[in-house]
């Protein structure tokens, strides 16, 4: 199986990743479930704001997926009506936070890297009979995957431009009894 970092633009089929603990480094809100996409593109015009008046700063840090941004949503507890989106690049593990930005740790876990366009239900539904399934328990997040080349010159239109990251377990078939396999 295949690392994060080896993730490749337009390549048109759902794969499944590893992903070691990572460091996401960028800018984050917190938005109203069922309120729209204001909120979101408002985080998003605040972060082109940001990169355009110090570029360099997130193109200067390591990347653990190489010329690509995530739109990270999570933090949504049972009940909550908010969620987080967070704006950022995936870094690895213990990487320097530059001053005036935001992080969060992620642990360690397989991810399906989605087709270009995909819903997140037909990223799970893809996954899930090839022995991974969500685990939101442990998991509780997923993030849109924007890849730089696929901005510049998309694959597809008339639909969602990015690609769904989703976290997944495998599923180990023992005496008839599923047990969740966290372990990478």
């Amino acid at each position: 199986m295949k690392s994060i970092n080896e993730i490749k633009s337009f390549v048109e089929e759902q794969e499944i990743f590893i992903m070691p603990e990572v460091r996401l480094i960028g800018i984050e809100g917190r938005c109203k479930l069922n309120a729209g996409n204001k909120e979101v593109l408002d985080l998003w015009q605040k972060f082109g704001e940001i990169n355009d008046k110090y570029p360099a700063v997130l193109d200067s840090l390591p990347r653990a997926i190489p010329n690509a941004l995530l739109g990270w949503t999570g933090d949504c507890p049972k009940g909550s009506d908010t969620y987080s989106y967070f704006i950022s690049v995936a870094c690895p593990s213990g990487t320097t936070v530059p001053d005036g930005y935001s992080y969060r740790d992620i642990p360690a876990s397989y991810v399906a890297k989605g087709e270009y366009g995909d819903d997140i239900g037909g990223v799970i539904n893809k996954f899930t009979p090839n022995g991974f399934i969500t685990c939101y328990t442990d998991l509780g997040w997923n993030a849109e995957l924007y890849l730089d080349d696929e901005e510049k010159d998309p694959p597809k239109n008339n639909c969602s431009p990015f690609r769904w990251l989703v976290p997944c377990v495998k599923v180990d078939k023992m005496k008839n009894n599923m047990v969740l396999n966290n372990k990478v």
